[in-house]
């Protein structure tokens, strides 16, 4: 897990207050990844890992297509970086918003300007409207990115199972909170690396590091 995912887990248990309990999908801890658990995050809540391979981080091993959990039962889902391995990602959002309790929250987080990483698959890279349309069941929904807005590093949705009459706002602070808790950059060789190339070769090839540091975040339903 990155540090952005890291940070945008965290700031979204301070502004929204999700209740518990808290379902990860894709909770398998890689060994050498010092921010894979997630738990210092959660304040105390009970939490669930679900991941397709048993092992560190793992309570049960499922799919997000078929999540064996009754309805209502999280009040908080995370599933970050799994929806480009997910083949049938409708059924996975619908899983999803079936599994999230009412007043609770689902935040799904994916890359798109990155490499192909097959775990054991890679097939999907969304746009920030695809992966909100996907979750358009939810009463509020909030999508943002990282990066350049054509070529965006990551992109994320959020989903409030709770009618919400300050979504924007909620929206604002979110975004705030994420960037001072989100503390990487681009080294200084990479950032010089993109200023000499840029000047030489154009500044397209280099987005990913001269945007590195802007977050964007949208309400898409208020």
């Amino acid at each position: 897990m990155d540090a952005l995912t890291q940070a945008l887990v965290a700031s979204a248990m301070r502004v929204f207050i999700p209740p518990g309990p808290v379902l990860e999908v894709g909770s398998l801890q890689v060994q050498g990844e010092a921010v894979g658990d997630l738990r210092p995050l959660l304040g105390g809540k009970a939490f669930i890992g679900c991941d397709m391979q048993a092992g560190p981080g793992v309570d049960v091993v499922a799919r997000v297509e078929a999540l064996p959990v009754p309805d209502g039962a999280a009040g908080t889902v995370l599933c970050l970086n799994v929806f480009e391995h997910a083949w049938d990602v409708r059924a996975g959002a619908a899983e999803i918003r079936r599994v999230t309790a009412p007043g609770g929250l689902a935040l799904v987080t994916t890359v798109f300007d990155f490499h192909i990483h097959a775990y054991p698959d890679d097939y999907w890279r969304f746009t920030p409207r695809a992966l909100g349309r996907l979750f358009e069941g939810f009463p509020g929904v909030i999508v943002g990115w990282q990066g350049h807005a054509k070529t965006p590093r990551a992109v994320f949705a959020l989903g409030l199972n709770r009618a919400c009459d300050d979504l924007k706002d909620l929206a604002d602070e979110w975004r705030y909170q994420t960037l001072l808790r989100w503390q990487d950059e681009p080294s200084l060789a990479k950032r010089l690396r993109a200023a000499v190339g840029g000047t030489l070769f154009g500044r397209r090839g280099f987005r990913a590091i001269r945007y590195w540091r802007k977050l964007t975040v949208e309400a898409l339903s208020d």
